[in-house]
């Protein structure tokens, strides 16, 4: 009986030896909860801000465009006049011999000025050089004086303006509009003349508007395109996206001003290029990789849309990763144009939620824009349950309009590289799911303690046979 209990024992040692060699470089003991790559070649993944299903439910008809070469160029032209400009017209000998006659006028909102003996003229819209000939004509066409010397010089300027706004508690910046002094103008010096900004702040959003076309503003005659019909549902519009890849229209290109000099060759080069950057969306319960440009579809502010009001305005909203421009990358180092509005975007500071099948479930703090990651969060609450499918994750995210999106993530093609990890926004919510034979594993898990090193209990209830009859 001795040997034959020798014998188990050895098998017992043998076996476990050899699942031991096993477990070496097995993710798990029949484990699903158990996730992680473990491989020993590296994989390079991206994080993603946003997520394509979610943005497709987004009415917003805005999209954003990264930081382009032209952005790099000041545009010096003559200024323009506008409301609210206090000028000075001098006029010589227009009243006396020998004498310059000076006024000092301010634009009113109809872009008029009034002159002696001149009269109403329109001086909205034009350059100080234009309206000098204006008055020129004037003077000739009601023969008052041929070949007048004419000087208009701006003295306060209302047009060469740039905007910031954002959170009143962001630090100790002072929102509000500000003048730009000179053509080469650009963010940096644009931020620091507000005060500056949090370093924890990772972008910084431009809106930049064009002006308007006689045909966008309703001038001239234009028959009206046809509607096309949205698709049914959310699986079609994946689709229409995927077969499109780069048909997404760019705004930048009907607002850019033809006579503005093209970017050298280094600053193009040095720019990074999103055209051949991949994207990933989410289709049939997966991320697919999608060669397609980057920061257009992959978009905070949804697709665009096809409303009445996305005619009427010709716009851009540039992101600058304000995190490497901080850290001395002067590529993102924009040049700021009349009407900008710099967005200084909060910290987004909120909860995430997780439930289900986690070891700490409950509310968990997002400390700022991009700061959290599901991963992340998964550890943060203790790793996932003895009883979790990885495969079966839900996001719960909400969208515009009092809707939200949800969302099946395979957490173990996460952690094993093989689809991208996703940031967490306030509000978001995972749930970690289980499954039929997730119980059956941890029973069977249970049912191999090694007790006394090999997985049966042998204690004197054996009887005589194994300890002898003196059991004292």
């Amino acid at each position: 009986m001795m040997m034959k209990t020798g014998r188990l024992a050895l098998c017992g040692v043998l076996a476990s030896l050899g699942l031991g060699l096993v477990g070496c470089e097995s993710d798990s003991y029949l484990d699903p909860s158990i996730v992680g790559r473990w491989e020993r070649t590296p994989v390079s993944m991206p994080i993603l801000e946003t997520l394509d299903l979610a943005n497709t439910l987004s009415d917003t008809p805005v999209q954003i465009s990264p930081v382009r070469p032209d952005d790099l160029v000041p545009d010096a032209q003559e200024y323009v006049i506008g409301p609210g400009d206090f000028i000075t017209v001098s006029i010589f000998e227009l009243i006396s011999v020998g004498v310059t006659d000076v006024q000092n006028r301010a634009i009113d909102e109809t872009g008029n000025i009034r002159l002696p003996i001149v009269g109403k003229v329109k001086a909205s819209g034009l350059s100080p050089s234009q309206l000098e000939e204006e008055i020129i004509e004037i003077l000739e066409n009601k023969g008052i004086m041929q070949d007048a010397t004419v000087s208009v010089v701006v003295q306060q300027s209302r047009q060469n303006l740039y905007t910031i706004i954002g959170a009143p508690e962001e630090g100790s910046t002072r929102f509000g509009p500000y003048l730009i002094p000179q053509p080469d103008f650009r963010l940096l010096q644009a931020i620091a003349q507000a005060g500056g900004v949090s370093n924890r702040i990772k972008r910084i959003l431009i809106f930049r508007q064009a002006p308007l076309t006689p045909a966008s503003a309703g001038e001239t005659n234009r028959e009206s395109a046809p509607v096309e019909p949205a698709p049914a549902d959310a699986g079609d519009l994946i689709e229409d996206l995927l077969d499109e890849g780069n048909a997404v229209a760019d705004l930048n290109d009907a607002a850019a001003p033809e006579d503005r000099p093209a970017p050298p060759s280094g600053v193009e080069s040095g720019l990074e290029s999103g055209g051949s950057s991949p994207r990933w969306v989410y289709v049939d319960g997966k991320f697919v990789r999608v060669e397609g440009q980057a920061g257009t579809g992959n978009s905070a502010f949804g697709t665009p849309g096809s409303d009445a009001l996305s005619s009427m305005v010709a716009q851009r909203i540039i992101e600058v990763p304000y995190d490497k421009l901080i850290n001395g990358d002067m590529r993102y180092n924009v040049v700021i144009r009349a009407g900008d509005v710099i967005r200084i975007p909060n910290q987004e500071a909120g909860f995430v939620y997780i439930m289900g099948q986690s070891n700490r479930p409950g509310a968990y703090t997002v400390p700022g824009e991009q700061d959290l990651t599901l991963k992340q969060l998964i550890a943060s609450s203790g790793g996932l349950g003895g009883l979790a499918n990885p495969e079966r994750v839900d996001l719960i995210r909400r969208t515009a309009n009092n809707q939200e999106v949800t969302i099946r993530l395979d957490l173990a093609a996460i952690f094993h590289g093989n689809e991208p990890d996703i940031f967490l926004k306030p509000d978001d919510l995972i749930n970690i799911g289980s499954s039929g034979v997730a119980t059956p594993l941890a029973v069977i898990r249970n049912g191999f303690r090694f007790t006394y090193g090999f997985g049966f209990v042998l204690d004197r209830n054996f009887g005589n046979d194994v300890f002898g009859d003196n059991r004292n």
